[in-house]
């Protein structure tokens, strides 16, 4: 038996999810975001998206340049992710702040993060607008990952009240 639930409570009890930092540059400014919001649209072409709130800095910047890199979060990177999401990049260097390395990527002019085990470079195709949040749909152009990462290193995130919390991949339950 189900109970109906307020619509915020009710998708709070959605399961854990991944959380990225989101790399850009447009006109000699580098920024990075926090993202939650983030998707597979497509296997042929390759295009992944990500919802970005539009009155965000990285929002313009993703705009204008028309690029972005996602940059999977692991153990090392949970500060990072606190300190880009509390922050912004039209008053603050947030690599410098986070303390990360900028390295200019293959296919794109946007920066991916250095101590990200896997960083993901897109060119956007499509913006979708859906709320508060803009959908950019990017072709992904190259991926960079790191020596030995596996997937399950990965750190997956979840708001519960007003507290922030990091979890490890989970153990195997069952096979498709």
């Amino acid at each position: 038996m189900k109970k109906e639930e307020q619509i915020r409570a009710g998708l709070g009890k959605l399961p854990i999810r991944p959380v990225y930092l989101v790399s850009m540059e447009h006109d000699g400014r580098k920024n990075i975001i926090t993202i939650g919001m983030f998707a597979f649209f497509s296997g042929n072409p390759t295009l992944v998206g990500i919802g970005v709130k539009t009155s965000r800095f990285s929002y313009e910047l993703i705009k204008k340049s028309g690029e972005f890199v996602v940059n999977v979060v692991d153990e090392k990177l949970m500060d990072a992710v606190r300190i880009c999401g509390e922050s912004s990049g039209r008053d603050l260097d947030k690599f410098e702040r986070a303390n990360l390395t900028p390295v200019k990527g293959r296919g794109v002019d946007a920066p991916h993060i250095e101590e990200s085990p896997l960083s993901i470079e897109c060119k956007v195709v499509k913006e979708l607008e859906t709320g508060d949040h803009n959908w950019f749909i990017g072709e992904v152009q190259a991926v960079h990952a790191r020596l030995g990462y596996e997937w399950k290193q990965g750190m997956l995130f979840k708001w519960i009240g007003k507290d922030g919390l990091f979890f490890e991949v989970g153990d195997k339950k069952g096979k498709y």
